[in-house]
């Protein structure tokens, strides 16, 4: 391509953006360049410009169409420098454009939780306690938390009570433990939507856990002191006048307005107090400002901020930011970027649904306000990762999107492709992962193997978060993010942002304050994609759900991607979408529609207005897709377990072993039969006695066990020789000619090797490998589809015969009583009956079932296994779904901490970190006990060790993987490191040196 580039640079900026843009074009004037140049020069030029720009930074690059025109492809820097088409104005005319009224109310909104959010510091719990912490005394909690006295004096005084009457009425438990009614009413009015913002600025409402209604639990935690309560001062008479007068305007402009419209401001009211509260207060001391003789806060062991100054100041900050945060505008992805990207694929090749595809979500943005609710339902394999990123950039003129993946060891991958396939430049595309040590891990991988290396999957939540690529310059008023935390300017302002769910999903956690806002700002200008909706279980599916919410109330669209997505999460989601949605409509005060669109990868998309019935829609396409014969590439039978024991366990699995490779193995190096397959088992324990009873069973056979629990380096070298030996897009060749491959079998007396990989569930989803068979213990209809798209995933060859087997029975039913779940961790099931399938046995769930043609027929299907898991999953989602929506029954509480801890994205079990050293000349093991730079490692002896076995894959001695962490340029320690649930008591470790580490309580 011919470009043309345009500065507007000044000051320091003129010099440094010239001397990029000489190296790279041929200046044609003062402040001109122009040159031939690549795709890929163009994103390198970009990134360099990106990288150096300040706020005089304003460079514009056109490309030349010929005889058409000049067209703008980007802006970096000050885009306001340029016209919308990329004109260079003779002279500027400013004129402010008015902000919608719905914002002036939100500000009024904002500004009066800043004046009242503190007021209960005036009491004396609160002013006694700055008094001690200036006298030295350690750190200590309220008996009554100072803004639940704020909500109770700002109620009380709207009943016409003076300061002093305010103070005394609250001095019984009953009269102060009072919500106000907030509990009966929700959010349905301007003075509630002003409670709930100052209740809950620093933590949700109670209870904690429990029941949802809300209470007093998580501020009152001594109300019996309630006696003892008195204001240490008043507050100036102006201050309290200036908050009676924003109420009262508050309340005239408001006018009546829907429980939607009062929520929906509410939401962003509250980030902007948090945010200017969090601001305000962390500003350097204050001199020689005077207050009434109140303090907001200490500093340096001092009074700092006079309470009346803070209030204030906090209060005309919230309403600032409130504009500010509903008006973000932030880069998005460049034109040639969105261009390369919905380049069409070929008319007759596999991945042709995609025009299809496009072309509906094109027609269907052209006649719909507001974002859209798109489900891809392709099947696994066919392309719905480069699909769902088409499809981001038609729902929003200027595509910005975040992709959220349930797993951590798919993140890095996932954006490598999306870099690689997509031509996304770095200064366009963040990802965020957990762990340093993985980035360095992963780089080093890229270096060596043309494959995409895997990630270290850290088990439980990530307190902190690293980013690569896609930093932008963000706007002064986020620096008070930023400062802290420079990686947020790249997962807030990236174009495309890949991560872990565990970040996003805070867009829709109020109770995680900082986090949340952080969150709220990706998600306020920004897109969705969800990626495997379905791999959730129904209580974390719920959190999901809040973060489908918050960007539908954003004004934003989302993607919801899953070859097996089901009725039940699909209308699930529609609902927390709709119910998003009639917030943001009631802010601006039109009709609450949007369109929907449904595809797939073999009919033709469905699109619909909102006003349509999802449910019959949704259905009659899954049934056109289920009537549309497919290519029967995966063959399954239902493999019998001749008792209710441990041995008929895995003399099953054997037996399906022993058939499977017999079926499918090929020749291979030295004329001998191999194949590759993959033993799917529920979780850990089972997993490393699986393979090692396997070993035993197939002496000849090379076994890997693949699971979370295994050292960073292990796990890392693991994924990616596995990556690159199953990888076959290509075919075998590479295979052939491995060298390791044709030592191995080169050493084995036999004439037939199967490589055997026993894996988690950590295999089933997002990993690009196939294997020539599988052998599957069952946990749910959803698994046994995802792994069988393991198998045969890149050749795609016609098979006349099983190459899966789905075992009768999982180990869970076998040793657990008749009377106990079994379709559980993983599994869909619980203690309560109505969460149960009609039986464990898979003979009998699958009895209907078209097992010549497994595919995302069997979870989307009527058979009694599906209808058993649509059963469950909208039993599990029926009350909290009423929750989320706040209805007539429920329209508080969703305000609630117990609600948000029930059904939470994880678990919530803490871990705890144990690593490999030398010590004295001999391996050791340390333990910490919770995460963090000043936590001990203390030296610890593991409960067991099991040896080698003699025909192990993929497993490697200490000093081995000590001599691969210094080839890849990491510590030893950091690298023979790995995470186990946190436990209190004695050690419960155990390491079998061929397959990796299971604690005591993992299913064995």
């Amino acid at each position: 391509m011919h470009i043309t580039l345009i500065s507007a640079c000044e000051r320091r900026a003129v010099k440094r953006s010239r001397a990029i843009l000489d190296s790279y074009a041929i200046r044609t004037g003062i402040r001109s360049w122009a040159t031939p140049i690549t795709l890929e020069g163009l994103q390198e030029l970009r990134g360099l410009l990106r990288a150096s720009a300040t706020r005089q930074t304003a460079v514009a690059c056109y490309r030349n169409e010929g005889r058409e025109r000049m067209r703008l492809l980007w802006v970096v820097g000050a885009r306001d420098s340029f016209g919308p088409e990329g004109h260079f104005p003779a002279g500027h005319t400013r004129r402010p454009k008015p902000p919608p009224f719905w914002l002036r109310i939100v500000g009024l909104l904002a500004h009066a939780g800043g004046l009242g959010h503190d007021l209960g510091k005036a009491g004396n719990f609160f002013a006694d306690k700055l008094a001690r912490a200036v006298a030295g005394a350690p750190p200590e909690s309220d008996p009554v938390r100072h803004e639940w006295i704020s909500m109770r004096l700002l109620q009380e005084r709207r009943r016409g009570a003076s300061w002093e009457q305010v103070w005394s009425s609250l001095r019984q438990k009953s009269t102060l433990c009072e919500l106000g009614g907030l509990e009966d009413t929700g959010i349905n009015d301007p003075m509630r939507a002003l409670d709930y913002l100052v209740v809950t600025h620093h933590r949700l409402l109670g209870p904690r856990e429990g029941a949802y209604v809300p209470n007093s639990d998580s501020h009152v935690t001594d109300g019996n002191r309630a006696r003892e309560l008195a204001p240490a001062g008043p507050p100036p008479d102006d201050l309290l006048a200036l908050l009676e007068r924003i109420q009262s305007r508050l309340v005239r402009k408001a006018g009546k307005r829907s429980p939607a419209f009062w929520r929906g401001a509410a939401v962003f009211a509250r980030a902007a107090l948090i945010l200017a509260d969090h601001e305000v207060s962390s500003r350097p001391r204050l001199a020689g400002v005077t207050g009434c003789g109140l303090f907001a806060n200490t500093k340096d062991g001092a009074f700092d901020q006079p309470l009346d100054w803070h209030l204030r100041t906090v209060g005309g900050r919230a309403a600032d930011l409130v504009w500010r945060m509903a008006c973000l505008r932030l880069p998005g992805l460049a034109v040639e970027s969105v261009e390369h990207i919905l380049s069409p694929a070929e008319d007759r090749g596999r991945f042709a649904w995609q025009n299809r595809a496009v072309a509906a979500v094109t027609a269907l943005r052209s006649r719909c306000e507001g974002g859209l609710l798109v489900f891809n339902i392709a099947a696994t394999g066919a392309g719905k990762t480069i699909a769902n990123a088409k499809l981001a950039c038609l729902v929003s003129p200027r595509p910005r999107f975040a992709i959220a993946l349930n797993l951590r060891t798919l993140t890095l991958q996932t954006g490598d492709a999306l870099a690689d396939d997509l031509g996304l430049g770095a200064d366009e595309l963040a990802t965020v992962i957990g762990d340093r040590i993985v980035s360095r891990l992963h780089a080093a991988g890229k270096r060596d193997d043309p494959a995409y290396a895997g990630t270290f999957e850290t088990d439980g939540l990530a307190t902190e978060y690293d980013a690569r690529g896609g930093e932008v310059e963000l706007p002064e008023w986020m620096k008070v993010l930023t400062e802290r935390r420079p990686v947020l300017r790249s997962v807030i302002g990236a174009p495309v942002l890949v991560s872990t769910i565990d970040y996003l999903i805070n867009a829709g956690e109020p109770g995680r304050q900082g986090h949340h806002v952080s969150a709220l700002l990706r998600m306020v200008d920004s897109d969705l994609v969800l990626d495997e909706v379905d791999s959730y279980d129904p209580a974390a599916l719920v959190a999901v759900l809040r973060l489908v919410q918050v960007t539908a109330q954003m004004g934003r669209s989302v993607i919801c991607s899953s070859a097996t997505l089901p009725q039940p999460i699909a209308e699930a989601v529609g609902r927390a979408f709709r119910s998003g949605v009639d917030m943001r409509c009631a802010l601006e005060e039109r009709a609450a529609r949007f369109g929907i669109a449904i595809v797939d990868d073999r009919t033709p998309p469905t699109t619909f207005d909102s006003d349509d019935d999802l449910p019959g829609q949704f259905a009659a396409h899954v049934k056109r897709l289920l009537d549309t014969p497919g290519k029967a590439v995966r063959r399954a039978w239902v493999q019998p377990v001749a008792s209710r024991s441990r041995d008929a366990f895995h003399a099953a699995i054997a037996d399906a072993v022993a058939r499977l490779h017999e079926a499918h193995a090929w020749n291979g190096p030295g004329n001998k039969r191999l194949s590759f397959g993959l033993v799917r088992v529920a979780n850990i324990g089972t997993a490393i006695r699986t393979a090692r009873e396997l070993s035993r069973a197939f002496p000849r056979a090379r076994v890997a066990c693949y699971h979370a629990q295994e050292f960073r380096i292990q796990r890392y070298l693991k994924e990616r020789r596995l990556d690159f030996l199953l990888n076959r897009k290509r075919g075998d060749a590479h295979i052939l000619a491995d060298e390791d491959i044709k030592r191995l079998m080169d050493e084995s007396g036999a004439a037939d090797v199967p490589f055997i990989v026993v894996a988690t569930p950590v295999e089933e989803i997002g990993r690009d490998h196939d294997f020539d068979w599988g052998v599957i213990e069952p946990s749910s209809a959803q698994s046994i589809v995802q792994t069988a798209g393991r198998i045969n995933r890149h050749r795609l060859r016609e098979v006349s015969g099983p190459n899966a087997a789905i075992l009768q029975y999982n180990l869970r039913a076998l040793m657990s009583g008749p009377a106990e779940p079994c379709f559980v961790r993983p599994g869909l099931e619980s203690k309560t009956q109505t969460h149960r399938y009609s039986s464990p046995d898979l003979m009998t769930l699958l009895a209907d079932a078209d097992l010549d043609t497994l595919d995302a027929r069997l979870r989307l299907g009527g058979g009694r296994m599906a209808q058993d898991e649509d059963r469950i999953v909208r039993v599990r989602l029926d009350k909290p779904l009423d929750v989320l929506e706040a209805n007539e029954e429920s329209p508080s509480r969703w305000m609630t901490q117990s609600f948000y801890a029930t059904y939470a994205l994880r678990d919530g079990v803490p871990h705890e970190a144990w690593r490999a050293e030398r010590v004295d000349g001999f391996w050791a093991f340390k333990r910490q006990a919770r995460q963090g730079d000043q936590e001990p490692w203390v030296t610890r002896n593991i409960s067991g060790e099991t040896d080698h076995v003699a025909n192990d894959w993929l497993a490697w001695s200490l000093d081995e993987l000590a001599d691969e962490c210094r080839e890849t340029g990491i510590s030893v320690a950091d690298g023979l490191e790995l995470q186990v649930p946190f436990r209190e008591g004695p050690t419960e470790l155990r390491w079998d040196r061929s397959f990796g580490f299971s604690c005591a309580d993992t299913m064995e």
